[in-house]
């Protein structure tokens, strides 16, 4: 059976569709348009003698780097060692200028001189250990000699191995952004579980008591698209200033552009660049050199819905106690969440090593492939960080 069909009468009927004569009707284009079958499936001999084998004209591998996204959490990683410490200092307070102190202003004037070594306040230092580190490896066995009657020349193998090497790359790229953004979902998950967040639709309603809205009717609004991204503007450039407010641990610190990190989720983006294409809000964040769009925090679900792609789920003993069970962390899972704005430091990756080997087993001809990650990610209280989400009154 030969790969070849006689579709004159489907080119008839197709032309007659599209030149009005019907309206559309069904077709069957099973025997020129493939969708790709295995080999077991296809039809291997020719169409005369019906015994010569089918030759394969040409190997594609449809296969194509993954480059993950940006999402400015990988730092100057460490292969040794086993912690990271961070060093934190609190602000002195003013205290009453000496040299104004010194006359009592009688004339004759009494003098009060002041001890150069009575100043005992020192800067209060506190500290803290990252280092958690997680791992995992991939390991894919390569034929070298077993492989070689599926091709007609070397170099159509070599392409199908640089296939092969391309997935491996693939699969880590993948996976460690997953890893990732768990990472950055458990920083989403301490501003939620701390009051670091800002639930945009309740603060709407609250101050639009004309037009009270909801979760499904506000994403497509442009005064409240406008309102939202006016409240995310403000936020990101109080950060600039010294404060206590924007972090968990009331730590004061300061967030200057360089340093921001803006992540919109895209249902929230592109409703704002189709919604305010005459508002300035939207462009202002989109100019901030930290800014990026999230397709999800953890995943897409089934269908990318907006219920699927808005969520985090997380657990992590160091964000909340569990009363019942101090031994079991507690979970702390939000939908709706359309934006999280950070310092860079907020979220960062401090240890991590990807090691790569091989070994060619000269017995079997067979080289086996690994990949061994270990990746050690840091969510930092004392950092600025704020989410915004969308949920209905409760």
């Amino acid at each position: 059976m030969s790969n070849i069909t006689q579709i004159y009468s489907i080119v008839n009927a197709a032309v007659a569709d599209v030149l009005g004569t019907y309206a559309p009707r069904a077709k069957d284009t099973s025997s020129f348009v493939s969708l790709g079958k295995s080999l077991e499936d296809a039809g291997k001999l020719d169409a005369f003698f019906g015994a010569l084998a089918c030759r394969i004209a040409k190997t594609v591998e449809f296969v194509r780097l993954y480059e993950r996204n940006d999402r400015r959490v990988l730092r100057d990683m460490h292969e040794f060692g086993a912690f990271v410490q961070k060093v934190y200092t609190e602000l002195p307070d003013a205290v009453a200028n000496p040299s104004w102190a010194v006359s009592n202003g009688n004339n004759p004037p009494t003098i009060s001189r002041s001890n150069p070594y009575g100043v005992t306040t020192t800067v209060n230092i506190t500290c803290k250990l990252f280092g958690d580190v997680g791992t995992w490896s991939i390991e894919v066995a390569k034929p070298t000699k077993q492989i070689k009657q599926a091709f007609t020349s070397e170099t159509e193998m070599v392409v199908f191995i640089d296939a092969i090497n391309l997935t491996i790359e693939n699969a880590y790229n993948i996976q460690a952004e997953a890893i990732e953004s768990l990472a950055v979902a458990t920083g989403i998950a301490l501003c939620l579980e701390k009051g670091k967040a800002t639930n945009v639709l309740q603060v709407w309603n609250s101050s639009h008591a004309s037009t009270t809205l909801t979760v499904s009717t506000c994403k497509h609004n442009p005064d409240y698209l406008a309102f939202e991204s006016e409240l995310i503007t403000k936020t990101a450039k109080y950060m600039r200033k010294p404060s206590k407010l924007f972090n968990a641990a009331g730590y004061t610190t300061f967030t200057p552009d360089d340093k921001l990190v803006v992540e919109v989720l895209t249902t929230y983006a592109t409703a704002a660049q189709f919604y305010l294409r005459s508002n300035t809000y939207h462009e202002e964040l989109v100019r901030l050199p930290g800014y990026n769009e999230i397709e999800y925090w953890q995943g897409p679900g089934k269908t990318f819905a907006d219920a699927d792609v808005s969520t985090i789920d997380i657990k992590n003993i160091e964000i909340a106690d569990n009363n019942d069970n101090p031994k079991t962390p507690k979970e702390i899972k939000q939908s709706g969440i359309v934006a999280y704005i950070r310092d860079e430091d907020a979220v960062a990756a401090y240890f991590g090593e990807r090691y790569t080997w091989e070994d060619f087993n000269k017995r079997d001809r067979i080289v086996t492939h690994g990949e061994q990650a270990d990746i050690s990610y840091a969510v930092e209280p004392h950092a600025n960080a704020w989410v915004f989400y969308r949920a209905n009154a409760t």
